[in-house]
């Protein structure tokens, strides 16, 4: 190595400890300002937000999306005593109406909400089970209900005081304790007779009126049966002889649900004249009025066959479905039993609504699904089974009770509910 090499050695060797040194220092510093949990840098940008539209936004400010509810409902319950003779398993000494409902099934469990009218009572087996005219069902009734997916059982209707006031209390009883609610009826004055469901993050109430007279000694007729004076306050009513009278009474209950929160009404009637085809003018009145109000739904029932289902609209354009009639649900009224074949004819009814930010509820869709009671004898025994009819028409095979001679009943039940439905 030449001198000169050995000078520029000894001149860098300095150079380069002094430059670990330095940056041995700054690397100190940061190490121990990262680790000095009251340490802050004034010169670094503040961290940046959330991207606008993301979850991680202020949830105040994120704008609430619209979102659909479907709601089904179904007619008359009418168990006959064939209907619990057919659903008696004797190796048990049980009921079991659950084959009764099974083809249906599909069809009420895929609604966010459904509704059936309990056109009976469950006054209990030490009452004696009855059929027409004053029904006493099995309870087992309500669990096959459930199973197939109904929600809630409207009770506000002629056959209420079937087995007196015993049977009234006990029917409220057992419907709530098998888990499902009750509504157009109540146990007590501080209970309510309908129910507000939150469905998709929407408050729905439902509301249940049945026809009865007031009576000059205080009390009401039901289908001929006395509810006491002291009883009046337990079942929403209303009075086919006084429109105004029956409009004030919708009326005080679709204010009190909107207080308590409902967003969406849905009112279910007990009304018009049995086996009548057609709405009277107390119907076609009271649901104009209704639909003035602010109800957005009416589901009707007692009839037991299949009234015109339309649109109508409010002072402000909204499309509101009125089903005057959705027909027997199940029953043992038919052709051969009551010389009316319509009387077999049933329908579930489906409806959409939209309701947006601003709670305003639009119509989506109104439809609805033909349904036939099947009745068969065999092996000595009834059965009974509720039919989708456009289904059976389309595969016969699914359905192995049903025979062709059958088919041409079916599809007159399918021609009949399109009929009726045909200005939805």
């Amino acid at each position: 190595m030449s001198k000169r090499q050995k000078k520029r050695k000894m001149f860098l060797w300095p150079l380069a400890v002094f430059f670990l040194l330095v940056c041995g220092f700054f690397l100190g510093a940061e190490l121990f300002g990262a680790n000095n949990e009251n340490s802050y840098n004034t010169d670094l940008p503040p961290a940046p937000g959330p991207i606008p539209g993301t979850q991680a936004e202020n949830p105040s400010q994120a704008e609430e999306s619209p979102v659909n509810i479907t709601i089904a409902a179904v007619g008359d319950i009418l168990i006959h005593n064939t209907l619990y003779f057919a659903a008696y398993e004797p190796h048990t000494g049980q009921y079991d109406f659950n084959s009764q409902f099974q083809y249906v099934k599909p069809y009420l469990e895929n609604a966010d909400i459904t509704i059936a009218n309990l056109e009976t009572t469950l006054a209990g087996p030490e009452a004696g089970y009855a059929g027409y005219p004053t029904f006493n069902t099995p309870d087992s009734i309500v669990d096959a209900l459930r199973n197939a997916g109904v929600d809630i059982l409207t009770a506000a209707n002629n056959h209420r005081m079937d087995q007196g006031i015993p049977g009234f209390y006990r029917t409220i009883r057992t419907v709530r304790e098998k888990g499902l609610d009750i509504i157009g009826i109540k146990a007590e004055e501080p209970e309510k007779t309908y129910v507000v469901k939150d469905i998709n993050g929407v408050k729905v109430a439902f509301l249940n009126f049945g026809y009865a007279y007031p009576l000059a000694k205080g009390g009401l007729d039901i289908n001929g049966l006395f509810l006491p004076m002291n009883m009046t306050g337990l079942m929403d009513t209303i009075n086919p002889q006084d429109l105004q009278e029956s409009v004030q009474a919708v009326a005080n209950k679709v204010t009190a649900a909107k207080e308590d929160g409902a967003e969406v009404i849905v009112a279910c009637m007990h009304w018009g004249h049995e086996y009548h085809r057609t709405p009277n003018d107390f119907q076609q009145k009271l649901a104009a009025e209704m639909v003035a109000m602010g109800v957005n739904v009416i589901f009707g029932g007692h009839p037991h066959v299949l009234q015109p289902a339309v649109i109508m609209t409010d002072g402000e354009g909204n499309k509101v479905p009125v089903f005057y009639s959705l027909g027997n649900f199940i029953s043992d009224q038919r052709k051969e039993t009551v010389n009316d074949i319509y009387t077999e004819q049933g329908m579930i009814a489906k409806v959409t609504l939209n309701v947006q930010k601003d709670k305003k509820v639009e119509l989506v869709s109104a439809e609805a699904i033909p349904t036939w009671v099947n009745k068969k004898i065999i092996d000595q025994r009834y059965v009974y089974e509720v039919i989708p009819a456009t289904e059976a028409l389309e595969a016969l095979h699914k359905f192995p009770l049903l025979n062709t001679a059958d088919q041409e009943r079916i599809k007159f039940c399918k021609d009949t509910v399109e009929y009726s439905t045909a200005d939805l």
